[in-house]
């Protein structure tokens, strides 16, 4: 079932990133002497991959400084550093919902004029009002990894498609202490400032 749901996210990611690359029509290509911050949103679906069955539908604002920007030191690489906050509403045993945020580290390459490629990867703390077995406590610690692609709309808005693991644990505090893992598949908007 994970390998489905993972293969499926990856799937998508593919079609997603070929159809909106830039041979498709006139282009827009990113300005990226404007890329000094970035601020933007997420909406996502994720879905724990083993245990009781919990789906969650998240809102991930998130405001970021860019250190390096692509076409400096790394060449056409970048480095970010984003504070994300997550907002879920969990379908469970009974309804539920998280909050929590997360800084993160963001290494981005610019592939075409018009699609920047990144992996991101951070650790944040969250709190969990989930009726589920599959959750023992209502803080937890969260570690997570992912990677994406922004898409130019305009030289400085961007169309983000992204996957994203998240493991969700309590770091040993409680003697319960389950692991909630999540795979999440986003999308939303980016706006590079």
């Amino acid at each position: 079932m994970v390998r489905r749901i993972c293969a499926s996210g990856l799937v998508f990611l593919a079609l997603a990133a070929f159809v909106l690359l830039p041979g498709f029509g006139k282009a827009a290509e990113f300005d990226v002497s404007k890329f000094n911050y970035d601020v933007g949103v997420l909406f996502a679906y994720g879905k724990n991959t083993h245990g009781a069955n919990v789906q969650l539908y998240s809102l991930m604002p998130h405001w970021g400084k860019v250190f390096i920007p692509p076409g400096k030191q790394m060449g056409p690489f970048a480095l970010s550093g984003i504070i994300e906050g997550v907002i879920s509403i969990a379908s469970a045993e009974e309804t539920g919902f998280e909050l929590g945020f997360t800084p993160m580290l963001k290494l981005s390459c610019l592939v075409f004029p018009s699609v920047l490629a990144h992996i991101e990867g951070g650790a944040g703390l969250i709190t969990e009002s989930i009726d589920s077995p599959a959750l023992a406590h209502a803080f937890n610690f969260t570690p997570q990894v992912g990677g994406g692609v922004d898409i130019a709309l305009t030289s400085q808005l961007a169309l983000t498609v992204a996957y994203r693991f998240r493991h969700s644990s309590n770091a040993g505090i409680y003697n319960e202490n389950p692991a909630f893992n999540v795979n999440f598949f986003q999308g939303g908007l980016n706006y590079y400032y």
